[in-house]
């Protein structure tokens, strides 16, 4: 009987643990599923008995209870990981004077735009921009060689410099080699574009704009069509240009089929070509189309003031400066090449390169640099600019533009500038002869006799 009253009880205790037990396990279930992020370590007993209830505190038993492994996981996985903060990068651009984005200009303008649809696609890109003169003391590449040796901290990343001027940059150890396919595609590029990008076949730079000899003239002086250079010559109206420091003398030279180097890559100049050159200019002058007075003009600044002031009708200049002042009173033609030339000589061009030294920036800086070259946008940055686009093809902005199949020939059909090594020699010995003509200093065959032997 005794046992039996002992077993009666054990019992009783057991269920009333395992009933205490389950009141436990429900209310920590409650927790877990509530939207609570913290897990008690914690549930007692005491959570279930209600304020009336007259059960003594200190009989009352805790019980730890544990979340799984699997609880643990879901409930990390439940907190949502923050996307990381993309990286911010500033680009540091240099410009000439005609590109500043603050002046109202139309290259200005232009880059402007071209920057604000960049920045716009890619808002973790900041873009800012300093001008720089292009000669004098002061001028960028000077800035550029003085940074480099005393503050490379103010070095920009990219810089847009011409041709001529990226040479130089090379030599003094400024440039940086470009890394990208953006070239490769040889089909949809214009060739002198192309061909100002390299260096000894490494690619130093991305051409983004050319430009162009050509004549500016005054219709309603000169008659609205002008024609091959006899047609011109007839008209005896002065050509404007500076004699000295032009390349008008060259084109010419080479529009004959005058070439600048021999087969060994030397500065070199064709007796016979530089004669009929020479006497251009000689019969020229004989119909009015170069007077005398024209060595008094040493730059083109004076070249486009006795332009813009009407002492003179037809000039030759710039596609640029056509284009930055062009109006209904003036009109552009190409220069006139002889039947024997293809190409339209002396293309110049503007090009981005690279001087950013910091390697993860650089990845950043050329895609800003591919982007102003890509044919879509090179188009409407071309157009709008006044210069040469650099891509083949893609012209739907110029399509409408009345000298659109001039800047369709000369882009297409087009050779670049030569190098410093050979420009420099060769074109102040051009021009010292064409000097002499149109003085009246000496006759064709004795001024080019002169000039090669300079040239030697």
């Amino acid at each position: 009987m005794y046992r039996l009253k002992s077993t009666v009880i054990l019992a009783v205790i057991i269920m009333g643990m395992l009933l205490t037990g389950c009141t436990v396990v429900e209310d920590f279930k409650a927790v877990f599923d509530s939207k609570e992020t913290q897990i008690p370590e914690t549930v007692s007993q005491s959570d279930t008995v209600s304020e009336n209830n007259n059960a003594d505190a200190s009989s009352v038993i805790s019980t730890p209870v544990s979340a799984s492994a699997s609880e643990m996981s879901d409930v990390k996985n439940a907190i949502p990981t923050p996307e990381p903060t993309p990286a911010v990068y500033t680009i540091e651009l240099w410009v000439p004077p005609q590109f500043d984005i603050e002046q109202d200009t139309q290259a200005g303008k232009a880059l402007a735009a071209a920057i604000a649809d960049y920045t716009s696609e890619h808002q973790n890109v900041n873009i800012t921009i300093r001008v720089k003169a292009v000669t004098g003391e002061s001028s960028m590449l000077n800035t550029l060689t003085s940074a480099n040796h005393v503050a490379k901290d103010v070095m920009p990343s990219l810089a847009l410099i011409s041709r001529s001027d990226m040479e130089l940059a090379l030599q003094r150890g400024l440039l940086k080699p470009i890394a990208t396919n953006v070239l490769s595609d040889t089909s949809t590029w214009n060739g002198f574009a192309r061909q100002s990008a390299y260096i000894d076949s490494s690619i130093y730079s991305l051409p983004i704009l050319g430009d162009s000899l050509v004549l500016i003239y005054r219709p309603s002086r000169t008659g609205t069509e002008l024609g091959d250079w006899q047609d011109i010559l007839t008209r005896g109206l002065p050509i404007g240009f500076a004699p000295s420091s032009s390349l008008f003398g060259t084109f010419l030279y080479i529009s004959r089929g005058g070439k600048l180097t021999n087969d060994q890559g030397q500065p070199y100049l064709d007796q016979q070509k530089l004669i009929e050159t020479l006497n251009f200019f000689l019969t020229g002058g004989q119909n009015g189309a170069f007077p005398p007075s024209l060595t008094q003009l040493v730059d083109q600044a004076q070249v486009w003031q006795r332009f813009s002031e009407g002492t003179m009708s037809i000039i030759v200049s710039q596609l640029s400066t056509f284009r930055h002042y062009q109006s209904n009173e003036i009109s552009a033609h190409i220069l006139p090449l002889s039947d024997a030339v293809t190409e339209y000589p002396l293309i110049s061009t503007w090009n981005m390169v690279l001087i950013e030294d910091d390697e993860r920036m650089q990845e950043e800086v050329i895609k800003f640099a591919e982007y102003l070259c890509d044919p879509i946008v090179n188009d409407k940055l071309s157009y709008s600019a006044g210069y040469l686009p650099v891509r083949y093809g893609v012209h739907e902005n110029w399509l409408d533009d009345p000298q659109y199949d001039m800047i369709k020939y000369m882009s297409e059909n087009s050779s670049l500038v030569p190098n410093n090594q050979i420009i420099n020699k060769v074109i102040p010995v051009i021009n010292s002869a064409v000097v002499q003509i149109i003085k009246n200093q000496a006759v064709p065959e004795d001024a080019a006799k002169e000039a090669l032997s300079s040239l030697n």
